[in-house]
């Protein structure tokens, strides 16, 4: 039994793992489709500008109700409307003949994905413990680094070898025989709800004003980063604020009136939860604004050709590739404490970078800042994967679905707008000239990724100190009861050694 049991939790783990990468995978071979799918449908600037935000608005939307719901009606049930969504969605974009079509199906397809991925993190968090769940974790993460690894290579290829106004329909064509082979295999591998048990006490809750709220704050941060700063940025701001606030005060009200809010109070009070989530989201906000400050100065700045310049931060994601198959050694021996030198390593390799960009040109720099970023892959490899481990296990029992979703919403959204900030720096000091300014550019790229690390380094650091904190008291608290146990054990001796009357 025990030997079945294992087979089938590495059959789930294999689903979950091709799943998270093909919705990965699409959107990492997306970013070298958009010219040509843009020529192909006579695109203008602002249509463009909301394909590439779409499926980021939508994925962030998505993944905290996702989370929830799969809490209480099963993660099985999510998992597969989330990718029959993703693949209806890919047809659906590969045969568009209109932007606004594209549009359309870009946010079915973050929809999809966003509900898909916190069931592959719940299902990890179910299904596995201890060890175990981080080399799980260890191997989602994993399938990311592949993912980025092969989709700009694969994406290049397919628009390299045919024609390109035909290329980027292929690349989202190609998700729908993937999906095809999933479905049916979610229904017949992952684990069915026990009926009758949610989680929680009472009756089950869907927070549908909470995820509205949520979900509203969401896509009012996000705005900005298609219109850019003006007064339509200053507003969507303004807005996301209150309906925070609004979001805030409406889950203590739905706490209050006994029922399960999208944010519970026990997850929201869970320092090590929190601390973990801040590591997460600066991390994040860093791989990719760093990624759009590399890109852009390589091809604009230096004239690089596309693959040329995806070959260089190819690199980097090999790096984090092979640390996060083995991560779970890591964590294993060194706990927060490792995830912390790992940050600080990664802030050396972003100082090295600027070093050889401001002081080397061309082909020198490229290979400099590649050879380093395989380095900083290394050192993000081992932050990924055992960061979320070490966070995810502070989520309160029935929780793992919201707690994941809340986790990756918060890379989502660090990611859209780091991105955004990075290219918004580049392409500013980019228009007053040519080299220096490129160099400029890059440079303040690298001192907003590094005030980012010192934010996580900092959260690092403190959930490092709470961890030890609560491992000196649970050791006093053993000691001390020991103490108690061996004076009771003492006080009872003497009885038991009197001489007892004929």
């Amino acid at each position: 039994m025990r030997s079945h049991g294992n087979h089938a939790e590495r059959s789930a783990l294999w689903l979950c793992l091709g799943a998270g990468f093909i919705t990965l995978l699409d959107q990492s071979m997306f970013v070298l489709a958009v010219p040509a799918m843009s020529a192909s449908l006579h695109a203008d600037s602002g249509s463009v500008q909301w394909i590439l935000a779409s499926y980021s608005l939508a994925f962030g939307v998505a993944l905290v109700p996702a989370g929830r719901l799969g809490d209480i009606v099963g993660r099985r049930t999510l998992f597969i409307a989330g990718i029959a969504v993703f693949g209806a969605s890919s047809l659906v974009a590969g045969l568009a003949t209109e932007p606004s079509l594209v549009i359309i199906a870009r946010l079915l397809q973050g929809l999809g994905a966003g509900t898909l991925n916190p069931q592959v993190l719940g299902l990890l968090q179910d299904i596995y413990s201890g060890h175990d769940r981080a080399k799980a974790l260890g191997a989602y993460a994993a399938a990311g680094g592949s993912a980025a690894v092969c989709g700009p290579l694969i994406g290049g290829l397919v628009l390299s070898l045919g024609d390109p106004s035909i290329g980027w329909r292929i690349l989202f064509l190609a998700n729908v025989p993937l999906v095809l082979i999933l479905v049916p295999l979610a229904f017949r591998l992952l684990p069915r709800p026990a009926s009758g048990k949610h989680p929680g006490n009472g009756r089950p809750s869907i927070d549908v004003l909470g995820a509205l709220l949520l979900g509203a704050v969401v896509v009012a941060s996000l705005i900005p980063t298609i219109y850019g700063a003006g007064i339509i940025a200053v507003t969507s701001l303004a807005i996301g604020a209150g309906m925070l606030l609004a979001f805030a005060g409406w889950e203590v009200l739905y706490h209050r009136r006994g029922r399960t809010p999208l944010l519970s109070a026990a997850l929201a009070q869970s320092k090590g939860y929190a601390l973990g989530t801040v590591v997460a989201l600066c991390q994040f906000g860093v791989g990719a604004g760093m990624a759009a400050v590399t890109a852009f100065y390589f091809l604009a700045g230096t004239g690089m050709a596309p693959l040329a310049a995806a070959s260089i931060l190819a690199p980097q994601a090999a790096g984090m590739l092979l640390a996060s198959s083995s991560s779970w050694r890591f964590v294993a021996r060194f706990g927060r404490a490792g995830i912390v030198f790992a940050l600080l390593g990664s802030l050396a390799c972003l100082v090295a970078k600027d070093i050889f960009v401001q002081g080397l040109d061309g082909g020198s720099a490229a290979l400099a800042v590649a050879a380093v970023g395989l380095l900083q892959g290394v050192a993000t490899g081992l932050v990924v994967a055992p960061n979320q481990t070490l966070t995810l296990a502070h989520a309160p029992v029935g929780s793992a679905g919201v707690a994941a979703g809340f986790y990756q919403l918060s890379q989502r959204f660090a990611a859209a707008l780091c991105s955004a900030a990075a290219a918004g720096m580049f392409l500013q000091a980019h228009g007053s000239a040519t080299g220096k300014a490129s160099k400029d550019a890059f440079h303040q790229g690298i001192v907003m990724c590094c005030i980012l690390l010192g934010v996580a380094i900092l959260a690092g650091v403190l959930d490092w100190l709470r961890d030890v904190r609560c491992r000196r008291n649970a050791t006093a608290a053993v000691v001390r009861s020991e103490k108690e146990s061996t004076t009771a054990a003492g006080a009872r001796r003497p009885e038991a050694t009197e001489p007892v009357d004929a």
